[in-house]
């Protein structure tokens, strides 16, 4: 059940042919899925997402306006008129003349003036700016607020009042607004109004060395108590949260009077040499959460000096904290722009957290600084993959293997860029060839098998030894060590069930994980616990965080001191969510810290360990003994192997094409590293058979580096250019949204599509499959299985073709199914959370059980072991070839 991020990365330009490049018909039909796509989530409200695909379209269709329209709406809707500016811009030369763009370009045009102005000094000239803003959007905030600091550099504090309460009525958490206001009171002779405003602005976060100067300035100007001035100062010195954490700003005349008595100087503090160094020696001792906490205190005493900042920064990235990491970076970046160690990290986090085009930017300032550098290289290969750019990524990282040719991360991180390009073959040497460089590195085990699951020319017994190849590896010097597990061997109990994974954040893993969790959580014979070895947290991580009863944050924790975790928290049934798939902890298994241990979702095969007693599959995905013989695990079939909920953001299904196109289109949105020679070659068949018919090939990456390759093969096969729709990898709706354009999907092999099938099948779409010989290719099996669609289940590649044809030849069935698949999906089980929960928690039992009569772990289909659980006094009946007792 894997992604295009299912590889493992630990983190000179070449311009791709031009007749890879999208054409203007192709970039045409882009724009257009696009504009439907944000049309439809701005209908919905949904702005965020809307925004988010705007960003991508004006990267890949530049010339289109909607999408920088789209861009311009959001930042106006948030009030920032400098970054609505250059959209705005785009829009004029892109749309026809429209009066009201016009006016919101005129004004955001004068606040970038004004601005300019206002840092030459030429403060009168900048109030005309900002007036002109005011005559737009009479309440502008950040207007309003530059027009009051301007009316005080020029000595008209009375006139700044006005114009800074009506700023604070817009924005009153802003410290830097409440900062001049008092100012203002001040110069004005207000000090009594201004004792009121200081202490209103401490409460909204006015704190530091502004609040310092302001008190310090009034305390020389007034006679007020000593009382006032300690109140006030308590909200200097008190421990503040990120919120505060500001940038400081332009010191008006005021601020600065505890200065140089200069405007617009600032002091720099230099902390105590004990206090850096202290800090650096708990970071270099790998003491991060004391790091972390030794650099917060730096930054709040001293936010100007960048090594607080850096150390910060730096500790979060190597917590796994990579969202909290990224502005403690981007602070100790502008601080200290020429440090190639903050670059690094702040490249590295940019990239972990999705900011792929920042990330590019920090990993090529980088490389200003240290030409060359082959980690830079690398990580500027890792970044181009993300961005699609594998041509470039490709020839960052052989740069990089010129540099360190005995670095195990460069053949990963190349075995990578040839994964996600499909030359299979060149990735697993890549991959071998980290092994033999750092044999003790798991990870470049399991994504050399990761490889060899995509592979043809690996046989399924080969392929099993492969991964008992990995198993013997790491687990036989642990093996003699297995504790034994003294949890109380009470059948009923309730237990406590672990679950590790990397990935509890937006990701395939989880949108399978997250709805059965929500009903797992709910089971009072059940408690939670989640070992997280998860970069970074998003709105998903802390959504699922609040499901378990316990939550451990594993990032570059050792595996023997989380299996020590594990033991401590009495798990009694430990199952990995990830198998050989990225951020997988799979070495913690082969400690065997828990008394059960199984494998569920992350990946469609055996982790290869004795140590993982059973995987977790269903009827269809693992349906006989010819497959489950590929596994180390007991197979314990649910009732289907995870659920499957719709993207919110999924337009509707649209008429079937065909009734009005006059002809078939095939379509496959699968990753490229599943498009190989041979599956271009069944595929063909299938078209040759049906010559009026096209075929969309989606999710390719948007530099047109491996359409030349695609089109070759169909060209071989006798499949013209003019028959094939190559369209880029966009967002999901995106995706969804080009299966308007597909009337039948066709399945990828030896490794199959499970995720791309469920989403198709939403879409009003059937997959035609054809299993292979592995549980990979099971995967389109099991989707059209569990939607009753079996007839879209070949057996060889002479029915494939037939199944295709006879589909293709009757389009009213094909219309009919297309507009009442939504309704078939919700009584696939695979739809139905609840019923896979009750499944899964019940096998969980059956599981239990089992070791506490002292039985070993032995395959059986959960309904059959509830039917004979009284009878059987708690042993399961063991399923035979095809599931049944």
């Amino acid at each position: 059940m894997s992604t295009d991020a299912d590889l493992q990365q630990t983190v000179n330009h070449q311009q791709a042919p031009a007749s890879d490049e999208p054409n203007a018909a192709q970039l045409a039909a882009l724009a257009g899925e696009f504009i439907a796509t944000i049309e439809t989530l701005t209908a919905r409200g949904l702005h965020d997402e809307a925004e988010a695909l705007a960003r991508q379209m004006v990267t890949l269709v530049p010339t289109e306006g909607f999408g920088w329209k789209t861009l311009a709406y959001a930042h106006l809707r948030r009030g920032n008129l400098l970054g609505a500016r250059e959209p705005l811009r785009q829009c004029a030369t892109l749309l026809p003349p429209d009066a009201e763009l016009a006016r919101h370009l005129q004004a955001a045009t004068a606040m970038h003036e004004g601005l300019l102005l206002d840092r030459s000094g030429r403060y009168a000239e900048a109030g005309k700016q900002y007036q002109m803003v005011l005559q737009a959007y009479p309440n502008h905030p950040d207007a309003s607020h530059r027009l009051g600091v301007v009316a005080l550099r020029l000595s008209q504090p009375e006139a700044a009042i006005p114009l800074l309460e009506t700023a604070l009525g817009a924005n009153p958490g802003n410290g830097q607004y409440w900062a001049n206001y008092v100012d203002a009171l001040i110069q004005s002779g207000q000090l009594k109004a201004a004792w009121i405003a200081l202490e209103m602005g401490q409460q909204h976060g006015m704190t530091g060395p502004v609040a310092e100067n302001l008190i310090s300035l009034m305390s020389t100007l007034s006679n007020d108590t000593d009382a006032r001035l300690q109140r006030l100062r308590r909200f200097v010195t008190a421990p503040r949260g990120p919120a505060a954490q500001q940038p400081k700003p332009k010191l008006t005349p005021a601020e600065s009077a505890k200065t140089s008595g200069q405007p617009n100087q600032e002091v720099i503090a230099e902390p105590p040499r004990q206090h850096l160094e202290d800090a650096v020696a708990l970071f270099n001792a790998r003491r991060f959460n004391e790091a972390e906490a030794r650099a917060r205190a730096l930054v709040e005493a001293f936010p100007q000096h960048p090594l607080g900042w850096k150390v910060l920064g730096i500790s979060l990235y190597n917590l796994g904290r990579y969202a909290e990491a990224v502005k403690p970076m981007a602070t100790a970046r502008e601080l200290s722009p020429r440090d190639s160690q903050v670059l690094h990290i702040s490249a590295t986090v940019l990239e972990g957290t999705g900011k792929h085009e920042e990330a590019e930017r920090a990993c090529r300032e980088f490389l200003e600084v240290s030409p060359n550098n082959p980690e830079a290289l690398r990580i500027l290969s890792i970044i181009l993959m993300s961005l699609t750019r594998l041509d470039e990524a490709e020839q960052a990282c052989l740069q990089a293997l010129q540099g360190m040719p005995e670095s195990a991360l460069v053949p990963t991180t190349l075995g990578t860029v040839y994964m996600k390009q499909g030359r299979l073959a060149e990735a697993s040497a890549q991959y071998r060839r980290a092994i033999e460089l750092d044999p003790s590195r798991d990870l470049n085990w399991s994504n050399l098998l990761f490889s060899l699951t995509h592979s043809e020319e690996l046989d399924p017994v080969a392929l099993f030894a492969e991964h008992r190849r990995f198993g013997k590896h790491f687990e036989t010097p642990l093996k003699p060590n297995w504790p034994k597990h003294a949890n109380k061997k009470d059948p009923e109990r309730p237990l406590r069930v672990g679950f590790i994974s990397g990935d509890f954040r937006r990701h395939a893993v989880a949108s399978f994980f997250e709805p059965v969790l929500q009903h797992l959580a709910r089971d009072a014979s059940l408690s939670l616990y989640a070992y997280s070895n998860t970069p970074g947290s998003d709105e998903v991580t802390e959504r699922m965080r609040r499901q378990f009863v316990g939550w451990h944050n594993i990032c570059q924790v050792g595996s023997d001191i989380v299996a020590g975790l594990i033991r401590a928290d009495g798990i009694d049934i430990l199952i990995d969510l990830a198998g050989h798939t990225a951020e997988n902890r799979l070495v913690v298994m082969a400690y065997k810290p828990a008394p059960l241990q199984a494998s569920w979702i992350g990946h469609p095969g055996t982790t290869g360990m004795s140590a993982v007693d059973y995987f977790m599959a269903d009827r269809f995905w693992v349906p006989s003994e010819r497959y489950s013989s590929q596994f180390t695990e007991k197979i314990a079939r649910l009732p289907a192997l995870a659920p499957f909920l719709p993207e919110r953001e999924a337009p509707p299904v649209n008429l079937l094409p065909a009734l009005h196109k006059g002809y078939v289109t095939f379509g496959s949105f699968n990753r490229l590293d599943k498009l190989h020679r041979e599956v271009v070659a069944l595929w063909s068949q299938l078209l040759r058979a049906l010559p009026t018919s096209r075929m969309l090939i989606g999710a390719m990456p948007t530099d047109g580096s491996a359409t030349g390759r695609l089109a070759g093969w169909f060209a071989e096969e006798g499949i013209a250019r003019d028959r094939l729709d190559f369209r880029p990898r966009g967002t999901v709706p995106v995706f969804l949204q080009q299966h308007h354009h597909v009337d039948i999907c066709l399945d990828t092999l030896p490794f199959g599509g499970l995720t791309t099938a469920l989403q198709s099948l939403w879409m009003g779409v059937p997959t035609l499959t054809l299993p292979g010989p592995t549980v990979p290719g099971r995967s389109g099996a099991t989707a059209m299985g569990h939607a009753g669609l079996e007839e879209y289940v070949a057996i060889d590649e002479q029915d494939f073709v037939r199944r295709g044809i006879a589909a293709a030849a009757d389009l009213p069935a094909l219309a009919t199914l297309r507009a009442g698949m939504r309704e078939r999906c919700m009584q696939s089980p695979m739809f139905r959370p609840e019923m896979i929960a009750a499944g899964a928690s019940e096998a969980l039992r059956v599981m239990w059980r089992r070791w506490c009569n002292g039985l070993p772990a032995e395959s059986f289909d959960v309904y059959d072991a509830a039917r004979t659980d009284e009878r059987s006094a708690g042993s399961p009946v063991v399923a035979d070839a095809h599931g049944n007792s």
